[in-house]
């Protein structure tokens, strides 16, 4: 019986996970949730329903940040105030360990410089994302819980790894995301 490894995210986390999965055979069964994991509310809100459907992990690779720092005209509030988001991230992470105490948290990785910031559509700002995963990352330091910094990993060649709408991963961005996100949960393996 491999142990089990629950991926928690976005759309960068549904990117990756196939290739997470495949490196994985063999070692691990690796599964996560169907639809997008989208902002820190819907993660913990679902989060209950995810483990009944998926089963107990061992291991939980888990993110959420873009949908929470991010810029959407159709929602209010526009953006989640980086408080909130930090409080929700403490109740996930509760519930998280209540379950397996292998929780892995990644950083939310960065859009291209150039990408033009929009009212009328989504939008980031590359501080803003520095801002939230500051706040996620001093939450995990607080709670020791090992960082996977693909905000790091990502931000060494923009060019390279985001995709031409300068968001999401480009095929070598979720190589290397994948790459990150394997050699971060094996030390549980």
């Amino acid at each position: 019986m491999h142990p089990r490894v629950l991926l928690l995210g976005d759309s960068i986390r549904i990117s990756y996970q196939p290739v997470v999965a495949h490196l994985l055979e063999g070692k691990a069964e690796v599964t996560g949730p169907a639809e997008n994991c989208q902002y820190s509310l819907h993660t913990l809100s679902s989060l209950d329903r995810w483990l009944a459907e998926l089963g107990r992990p061992d291991i939980v690779h888990w993110n959420n940040g873009l949908h929470d720092c991010g810029h959407n005209p159709l929602r209010d509030p526009v953006q989640f105030p980086v408080e909130v988001y930090r409080a929700n991230l403490q109740l996930i992470l509760q519930r998280l360990k209540t379950v397996t105490p292998h929780v892995v948290w990644a950083t939310s990785t960065p859009v291209h410089p150039k990408r033009p910031f929009r009212e009328d559509q989504w939008s980031w700002r590359n501080e803003e994302i520095d801002r939230y995963n500051q706040a996620a990352s001093e939450l995990m330091a607080e709670n020791h819980v090992p960082v996977n910094d693909l905000h790091t990993t990502v931000a060494g060649d923009v060019n390279l790894y985001l995709s031409e709408d300068q968001l999401h991963l480009s095929p070598a961005g979720v190589e290397v995301c994948a790459q990150a996100v394997v050699k971060n949960i094996s030390t549980f393996l």
